[in-house]
């Protein structure tokens, strides 16, 4: 059973990691939802009431579970990747670039995250992740920093109030999501004017459009990356457990990926003179070392708002 996220992602996994490994081993793969390292999916990891073979987190999250225990290490012929956890717990997986979206038969023009911000010109909701990472940059990016200054901003205590301050302007329209799909269903179902939604999402929602309607904002882009992780805990055949990380975290498996997930910008969208900076890859270091008490402060600040 491998827990990985809804939406157009889990189909791409489906076509290009888990049938390839069926056809060639003859073993089906199950899989089942999850949004991230919630309370509820920690206590399940915790306490072993699951039957998880592989689980698909966020980077940072797969470093803090290892420290934690929640996680079994990977031997080093897991990975063909230099870039593997330190702590050898998680294996790269895949990565999404998430971007300012919106529907273009409701907002004509290309907004900013100024434009966002700004529900008096733009009326309307808007949809932002259930959780400090990438909320909290984009918030720092709303409000006029560098994306090379995000970090040292948002590392102090100044900057952290900062972020909060920029976020509590616009809380009284804020749509939360907490995964990709919820994220992509906020725009299709017009629950908000512009949202934050991966590229993927929105490539795989325009597909099924006889005219493409979903438009990105392609720079910045704010790129997660994921990885794969085996519960310490649980009942499920570590053999099979390995076999199957090895094989979805081979080259060839992360290259097919990434060529569906990491959607190109439209010619529409590229600039007249030069290329587009690449994405904006999400601090890892940071967040292992800062998302506990971040996200204390982030929770109660959404209860008591």
């Amino acid at each position: 059973m491998v827990a990985t996220q809804a939406g157009s992602l889990n189909s791409t996994l489906n076509d290009v990691v888990w049938k390839p490994f069926s056809q060639l081993t003859h073993q089906k793969v199950r899989t089942t939802r999850w949004s991230d390292l919630t309370d509820a999916n920690y206590s399940l990891l915790r306490s072993g009431k699951q039957n998880w073979s592989l689980v698909l987190i966020e980077d940072d999250d797969a470093e803090t579970g290892c420290t934690e225990g929640l996680f079994l290490p990977f031997p080093a012929t897991a990975s063909e990747s230099s870039n593997a956890d330190p702590a050898r717990c998680g294996v790269p997986a895949l990565s999404l670039d998430y971007a300012l979206s919106w529907d273009s038969s409701r907002f004509g023009n290309t907004p900013t995250w100024r434009d966002f911000w700004d529900v008096a010109r733009h009326p309307g909701k808007r949809g932002l992740r259930a959780d400090p990472r990438i909320t909290l940059e984009i918030a720092l990016l709303a409000d006029g920093v560098p994306r090379d200054a995000i970090y040292n901003v948002l590392g102090s205590p100044t900057g952290l109030d900062r972020a909060f301050r920029r976020l509590a302007q616009l809380r009284p329209y804020i749509v939360w999501w907490t995964s990709p799909a919820e994220a992509m269903h906020i725009l299709t179902k017009g629950a908000a004017l512009m949202s934050v939604t991966p590229t993927s999402e929105i490539a795989a929602a325009n597909a099924g459009l006889p005219t493409p309607r979903f438009r990105n904002l392609w720079f910045p882009l704010l790129r997660v990356n994921y990885d794969w992780v085996i519960p310490a805990n649980g009942s499920r055949d570590l053999t099979s457990a390995l076999a199957l990380a090895t094989w979805a975290a081979a080259s060839q498996q992360q290259s097919a990926l990434n060529a569906q997930l990491i959607t190109p910008a439209p010619e529409w969208a590229q600039p007249r003179v030069g290329v587009l900076p690449p994405a904006f890859p999400l601090n890892v270091d940071f967040w292992r070392r800062n998302l506990p008490a971040i996200k204390t402060r982030f929770d109660q600040w959404l209860s008591q708002h």
